[in-house]
């Protein structure tokens, strides 16, 4: 039997059409996954900032930080996600600075995936000694990393930069360093929200809780996974113990947190959270 030209024609374009498609590779679910970085210093300066800049065609999921030779006189004040393809970061020498050379890198964890919206919330601006703050995804979606800034961080510590278990939130929670200060200051949380990616989850790995000086934790993904976002928790710091490292590794397969109590010190009993947020690649 032969068939009409019009049903011929477009038996023909789906043959075509399921040709191309076995031929072409499978779409990745995050596509073109990639960490970029930028380094500045190493230099003995009171703050620096960094820059991590995502290719034009592609967006940012995450952000991270790492200063190099601060060891307890310099902290990492700020690591968040700006816009579309912005990894920020800011550390800043402690109350009484350092003669030392020092260096800050700045992480972004991109994809040429969908465009995700980015989302803050700011604290209020007075003379608080602690400030905790939470920003909430819309309904339906979920956030792939934390983000924080504070203001002026030399004499502020990032305590906490958290996404939640159900990835919908992320908290924040800075305080003062030791010599305190009298004036006004923010904060601000940042989200990076949208539809779930698939096998999307938060991976934590906390330190031992004890009085040593400086403590590094990893969380690791799922051997099927890849970091898409990152975020830490310091406990029972509170201003006496200062941020050093969010960092994802070159791979993509863990996050790094590291912290360095103060240069006098602290009694306390403390621990350092690493948080990695991971999906299927």
């Amino acid at each position: 039997m032969t068939l009409p030209r019009t049903l011929a024609a477009v038996s023909a374009a789906a043959l075509l059409t399921t040709a191309l498609a076995a031929t072409l590779p499978a779409q990745a679910a995050v596509p073109d996954l990639q960490l970029v970085t930028q380094t500045t210093g190493p230099a003995s300066t009171a703050t620096q900032h960094g820059t991590a800049q995502c290719p034009m065609t592609s967006n940012i999921l995450g952000a991270g930080g790492e200063v190099t030779g601060g060891r307890g006189q310099t902290s990492l004040s700020t690591y968040t996600q700006i816009e579309r393809e912005w990894g920020s970061t800011q550390a800043d020498e402690d109350a009484d600075g350092t003669t030392a050379d020092w260096g800050l890198t700045s992480y972004a964890i991109c994809t040429s995936g969908p465009h995700r919206e980015s989302l803050s919330q700011f604290s209020p601006y007075n003379s608080s000694s602690e400030k905790l703050l939470t920003v909430a995804c819309p309904a339906g979606t979920v956030t792939t990393s934390a983000g924080a800034a504070a203001s002026d961080g030399g004499s502020l510590v990032l305590d906490d930069a958290i996404p939640s278990a159900d990835l919908t939130t992320v908290t924040v929670d800075v305080f003062e360093a030791q010599a305190g200060r009298t004036d006004s200051w923010p904060a601000s949380a940042s989200a990076r929200c949208g539809t779930p990616l698939p096998g999307l989850q938060r991976v934590a790995a906390t330190s031992p809780t004890d009085s040593a000086t400086n403590k590094s934790v990893t969380a690791t993904c799922p051997a099927d996974k890849k970091v898409v976002g990152t975020g830490h928790e310091i406990i029972n710091g509170k201003g006496q113990v200062l941020l050093d490292d969010v960092v994802p590794s070159a791979d993509l397969t863990s996050v790094r947190a590291e912290a360095f109590e103060d240069q006098d010190g602290t009694p306390n009993n403390w621990s350092i959270t690493a948080y990695a947020v991971c999906a299927t690649p």
